[in-house]
């Protein structure tokens, strides 16, 4: 089968991403908190909850299927039906446990609600993974990326319509209305997205075959225990702060890891096309590993590193832009969690390299070294933060978590499959730094001296503009190979 390169595909989706998740995330999430005030903290929390519980729904079977899926699709076809039935057990199994959390513990019935409403999202999510697990095994990249955006785009027309267009009368916005929207949202994005299957895959609806579902469970326990345990250590920290610390600064650490989350949702793009690629390779032409590895790590890591010098130097200013209600914290929160970015970075690039390669103890271990790591930080630390210093706090412990993990999962990609960062990509990286903040400080100084007033949404674009050109001069993006890869389809065997 031939197949778009790396670099076609991977434009297109990041093309298709950057259009439409940061016109949900800051048009519309962002437009949500502002409405709702402090009430944002609560369902902030809970979604993190929900994402920590959502292992009910996959238990690591998506991985499973990608990597099945890239290497032998017909017996990947034949686990359809399975899987799906195996999903409605696990989603009694999740209802069963929602249950036992509203009898066991004092939420409220809010609280609980959406609790309800999040599962529901991550069932339909966690099938909606499963259906894509084909089209990226099979490396239909660009079906593949118009279903990861299609709820965002239902979601921008229903909730921008209620936003800024309806009557004053309908303008009212809660939390539980966004999270009954986003349910149908997910909902017809399912549909669409199990036609699609259906019509691209031509999958094979046999009887459930509960032995199979058995062996299953057993052989995607490993994944299910490394997503468990990377769900904790990047999302438990809402819910040490809810507990710990006002709900106001689970609010202020919110509107700082929504950029974070922004950004996740455009390096996932990268993790969705390395998986399988890396499935692959692996399989067919190790040998190759070490270009794909290192042609990810120039865009991801020189991407995330000039987010890293935007947040320290101007993250308050971005903030204080999208929201209405900031903290004085919220510079330095964002900063603390773009160090935390920049590890996550790293853990999609090679975590997806050993999750192909099946190296599952390696990550386990190391994910289970950052779960320990985060819950003990979080715990002393939030408890014995000053006043609105809680959220810092909990920024400062997702970079030095996030960062711990990515040098113990490189440090093994190393060892497993001798990939080498060249000397002359770290002087390129260094350089990067350096020019990127000469060129702010520069900016500032001229601003400063000259007594021009300008805009921080102005100074905003001059960066990006300049930081994309930086990327180019110093060869993280190189056109003369994206040529070349756009104009050659190469066999993918």
């Amino acid at each position: 089968m031939k197949e778009r390169s790396f670099y076609s595909n991977l434009f297109f989706s990041l093309g298709l991403n950057l259009l439409v998740k940061p016109a949900a995330i800051f048009i519309i999430d962002a437009a949500v908190q502002n409405r709702v005030g402090d009430a944002y903290g609560i369902y902030f929390a809970f979604f993190n909850l929900s994402l920590i519980l959502s292992i009910l729904f996959d238990l690591g079977i998506n991985n499973l299927n990608i990597k099945l899926a890239a290497q032998d699709i017909e017996e990947a076809k034949k686990r359809v039906s399975s899987i799906l039935v195996l999903r409605l057990v696990l989603l009694a199994l999740y209802v069963c446990t929602l249950i036992a959390i509203k009898v066991l513990t004092s939420i409220s019935w809010v609280e609980y609600e959406l609790i309800l409403i999040f599962g529901i999202n991550q069932f339909l999510i966690a099938n909606i993974a499963f259906f894509r697990s084909y089209f990226a095994g099979l490396h239909w990249f660009r079906f593949d990326a118009l279903i990861s955006v299609f709820d965002r785009l239902l979601l921008i027309g229903t909730m921008g319509y209620l936003l800024y267009v309806a009557p004053l009368g309908l303008k009212f916005i809660d939390i539980q209305t966004y999270a009954v929207i986003q349910l149908l949202c997910y909902a017809l994005t399912f549909l669409v997205a199990i036609i699609g299957l259906i019509k691209k895959v031509n999958p094979s609806f046999l009887k459930p075959d509960f032995s199979l579902m058995k062996s299953m469970i057993k052989e995607s326990l490993p994944y299910a225990l490394l997503i468990i345990l990377m769900t904790l250590y990047t999302r438990s920290d809402a819910l040490l702060l809810k507990n710990f610390a006002a709900i106001s600064e689970v609010s202020f650490y919110a509107q700082a890891y929504r950029l974070i989350d922004a950004l996740y949702m455009f390096a996932m793009v990268f993790a969705g096309l390395l998986f399988p690629m890396f499935a692959k390779q692996i399989k067919n032409d190790p040998k190759q590993l070490e270009v794909l590895t290192l042609q990810a790590s120039q865009l991801l890591l020189g991407a995330s590193l000039i987010f890293v010098v935007f947040a320290f130097l101007s993250g308050s200013a971005l903030l204080d832009l999208i929201y209405e209600n900031t903290s004085v914290l919220s510079g330095e929160i964002l900063f603390f969690l773009s160090l935390a970015f920049f590890g996550m970075a790293s853990n999609l690039i090679y975590g997806s390299l050993l999750t192909a390669n099946g190296s599952l103890q390696v990550l386990n271990l190391s994910s289970l070294g950052g779960v320990v790591l985060n819950v003990a930080l979080n715990y002393w630390l939030i408890q014995d933060a000053h006043a609105e210093m809680g959220a810092l706090a909990a920024a400062k412990v997702a970079a030095i978590t996030q960062l711990t993990v990515a040098f113990i999962q490189r440090y093994y990609c190393y060892r497993l499959f001798h990939i080498r960062l060249p000397k002359s990509l770290m002087l390129r990286f260094l350089g990067l730094l350096l020019i990127l903040i000469l060129f702010y400080v520069g900016v500032w100084v001229v601003l400063f001296s000259s007594r021009i007033s300008i805009s921080p949404s102005s100074v905003i674009i001059l960066y990006t503009i300049v930081s994309i050109a930086l990327l180019f001069l110093f060869g993280f993006i190189d056109l003369k190979e994206i040529r070349k890869l756009l104009q050659k389809r190469e066999a993918m065997k």
